[in-house]
């Protein structure tokens, strides 16, 4: 059977088997996938595998970042309820984590099953200092990388190397996002 060039897969049948059945054989196709913004030359195209890496790499970020801060905001929260159940004021543990005095009363109220653990003062606040601290870090870390990923996007827009609908699958955003990110900026 002739090679076939065409996007299906080249499928050859065998001699039937003495059970009466074929084989299946089928070879993967030569020819490559269009990229969006790919206009035969071979710059272009490099240059759009590299936005599109960068993008999903920062995406791959972006998801760990999230999850860093669910888990130390969890953590961190646990520690301002127990803080509260040690008898240290919302003023105090305002003060220490920053947040405000309603935000640590509703943190507090939401666990209702702590009792008093008998640390001292200073190592539970300590303790919640040093949780707050980390959270801080975690998201300065995540709009640092969301600052990088805008800054691709904009890349990617004023290079015309994607279009909004890739541009929204690479980085996990909202094609009217990407709309958004995308105004006033002068395409090349």
């Amino acid at each position: 059977m002739p090679a076939h060039t065409g996007a299906a897969p080249t499928v050859s049948l065998q001699p039937r088997p003495a059970a009466g059945r074929y084989a299946y054989r089928a070879t993967a196709s030569r020819q490559q996938p269009s990229h969006c913004g790919e206009r035969g030359e071979h710059g272009e195209h490099g240059e759009h595998a590299k936005l599109a890496h960068a993008l999903r790499v920062h995406r791959q970020l972006l998801s760990h970042a999230a999850s860093a801060i669910r888990t130390l905001s969890a953590a961190r929260n646990e520690l301002i309820a127990q803080a509260i159940e040690d008898g240290i004021t919302p003023a105090t543990v305002s003060a220490v984590t920053g947040e405000n005095v309603k935000a640590v009363r509703v943190i507090a109220l939401a666990y209702d099953d702590l009792h008093p653990s008998g640390l001292p003062r200073s190592a539970r606040l300590s303790g919640l200092q040093a949780k707050s601290d980390e959270l801080r870090a975690a998201e300065t870390r995540r709009d640092h990388i969301t600052g990088r990923r805008e800054a691709l996007i904009v890349t990617a827009l004023r290079n015309q190397v994607c279009d909004d609908l890739e541009l929204a699958s690479l980085t996990g955003l909202t094609p009217d996002h990407i709309r958004r990110a995308g105004r006033g900026i002068a395409r090349t």
